[in-house]
């Protein structure tokens, strides 16, 4: 059972802030939401069902319920950027604090040679300006930071930077069983200021080949995910204030390799609010305007289901709607 965990609920974890963008707080943060999501749970809010296998202060190791493989995040020396790992099994991590393994890879080059990474910047800079929320079940999360600055701002565009934490995550199973990993970019180099702030395949990691079943291990891999490509921020569309529309017309995401077709878990997106942004799709879905203190509120589309906007930055990354509904799982 999909739940959606968020900053304002009873029991939520207290997490420490810090109004310097690169902290190291940041990741601590990432990793305590992550936590008490998938692992522990809080207040009346079970865990989502995942294991901790390992922590340190620059690495966390996850296991989903399924036991489809495990997901390694490492914090870089830049402190909020992140890089993903997938792998088989665990054997451990090595001195960087990456994990050892059978199939350990990141990104889709060959030898993870452009490696998969995404920022945490400025997740946890002011109490009164950002949030976050996370859909997920024993399979998959979906995670939704908001970076705001001193000045609480509307999301109708450039908010904070590009290489702040402003975009989805996904990781965990597709709708075959098989452990991938969205979100970010994939970048041979990063630092504190790179633009990890997309969620597409040009941020993306896959443990198997989805037509073979196999590791993709040192080869590499050709992947797409078409309708959520980044736009250019001129064709980003204005939505018409106070117009709502009558219905959600909602349909999951998908991603493409050697022919195979994937869907992704926990999300939803209506193609007419694909490049509308944040605030505005939830004023066309009936909800309130959205501030990146608010983006965890809660919408309701008559199905009695949870829907929350998904955080993108700008152009680069589409608006979707993380979503308990059992029919997106």
């Amino acid at each position: 059972m999909a739940r959606l965990y968020h900053r304002d609920q009873a029991g939520a974890p207290a997490l420490t802030y810090n109004s310097t963008v690169a902290s190291a707080e940041h990741f601590a943060a990432f990793k305590m939401i992550l936590k008490a999501s998938l692992v522990s749970g809080y207040g009346a809010m079970p865990a989502a069902g995942w294991s901790l296998v390992y922590e340190s202060t620059t690495t966390l190791i996850l296991r989903p319920g399924t036991q489809s493989g495990y997901v390694c995040f490492v914090r870089d020396t830049w402190l909020t950027v992140v890089t993903v790992w997938l792998a088989a099994t665990f054997d451990g991590v090595d001195a960087s604090g990456k994990i050892i393994g059978d199939g350990v890879r990141s990104g889709v080059a060959a030898n993870s040679a452009v490696p998969h990474r995404f920022s945490v910047r400025s997740l946890v800079a002011y109490t009164a300006t950002t949030t976050w929320a996370v859909v997920a079940d024993e399979s998959a999360f979906v995670f939704s930071p908001s970076a705001g600055g001193s000045t609480l701002q509307e999301v109708t565009g450039v908010q904070g930077n590009g290489y702040e934490a402003v975009s989805l995550l996904y990781c965990g199973d597709d709708s075959a069983g098989d452990l991938i990993c969205v979100g970010g970019s994939n970048a041979s180099s990063a630092t504190s200021s790179t633009n990890l702030s997309g969620f597409n395949s040009s941020g993306f990691t896959a443990l198997k080949f989805p037509h073979t079943g196999l590791l993709v291990d040192t080869a590499s891999i050709v992947v797409a995910m078409p309708g959520a490509q980044p736009n250019s921020s001129s064709a980003y569309n204005e939505w018409p204030a106070g117009s709502i529309l009558p219905e959600a017309a909602l349909t999951p995401l998908i991603w493409v390799s050697s022919g195979i077709v994937r869907k992704l878990k926990g999300l939803a997106v209506d193609c007419r609010l694909l490049f509308v942004y944040n605030s505005q799709v939830s004023q066309a879905l009936g909800g309130p305007v959205l501030t990146t203190r608010n983006m965890n509120n809660v919408l309701s589309l008559g199905d009695g289901h949870a829907y929350v906007v998904g955080r993108s930055y700008s152009a680069t990354t589409i608006s979707a709607l993380l979503t308990t509904n059992p029919e997106f799982w």
